[in-house]
């Protein structure tokens, strides 16, 4: 971003607090086509070399393609941490407790 303080001779880059609200979405959305597809590739590869080294040695069970461990994937994610797209509901609720338990203080004792 931008610099400042260059009156003094000294160049600082500009906090990530102070940029624009265009340009922190425009980075986040840049980061998030570059890294989700390389995590996914990642992880992917992760769970079909392990899936393919030991199941079928283990149980028998058929060799699995980049795809199916992909799925395998997203469907352990969605059976066992559950369903995170919920629009930071819960960012909201520790956010608000936050909040009470300053208000109320330490020695604060329920009704």
């Amino acid at each position: 971003m931008s610099y400042q303080n260059q009156e003094e001779g000294h160049r600082h880059r500009m906090p990530w607090s102070q940029w624009p609200r265009g340009a922190k979405y425009a980075v986040a959305a840049a980061a998030a086509i570059v890294f989700i597809p390389a995590f996914l590739a990642l992880f992917g590869g992760i769970t079909m070399w392990l899936w393919n080294w030991l199941m079928p040695a283990i149980f028998k069970l058929p060799v699995i393609s980049f795809w199916q461990a992909v799925g395998i994937l997203v469907l352990s994610h969605l059976l066992f941490k559950g369903n995170h797209f919920k629009g930071g509901k819960s960012h909201w609720k520790k956010r608000e407790m936050r909040r009470q338990v300053a208000e109320d203080g330490p020695d604060a004792r329920p009704a």
